[in-house]
């Protein structure tokens, strides 16, 4: 039995997407952080760790749902987990320097497509909860008459 739900929690697309995400966060963390100690950008780094927090957390959200699906978890149960996990939020407090030239121009336009990223990611994984929330609980979309 432990075998089979270990084996559904892996097989599980929800989850199987959640944990894609997680790895690209991850690696982007480590990308951020593998520079050496001038070149860090703490901010930038601080938002890549709440990106890979979330996207753990979304990952997790999708193991329950697969828990509750096969009877093993209370929908009030996986409500307590999941509010003990928030998503992180993105903090706003950014350092100002004054320009250095080139190497600054090339850190934000880096650091620019970095938030355009995490918010596909974000997004993506918005999307793929929605959808896996609405297929599990059998919504469907209002018909609309033109």
């Amino acid at each position: 039995m432990v075998g089979d739900l270990g084996d559904a929690i892996e097989q599980d697309p929800d989850v199987l997407q959640a944990r894609r995400i997680a790895d690209v966060a991850r690696t982007r963390l480590v990308a951020c952080m593998a520079g050496s100690q001038d070149v860090i950008d703490l901010a930038e780094a601080q938002r890549m760790l709440d990106a890979f927090r979330n996207a753990v957390s979304y990952a997790e959200e999708a193991e329950d749902r697969v828990l509750v699906h096969r009877g093993l978890l209370s929908n009030d149960e996986a409500g307590r987990r999941a509010a003990r996990r928030r998503p992180v939020t993105v903090r706003a407090e950014r350092a100002v320097r004054p320009a250095q030239g080139a190497a600054d121009e090339r850190r934000a336009r880096r650091t620019r497509l970095g938030q355009v990223i995490a918010g596909a990611l974000a997004l993506a994984a918005t999307a793929v909860v929605g959808a896996a929330l609405g297929r599990r609980l059998g919504v469907r979309p209002p018909r609309t008459r033109w």
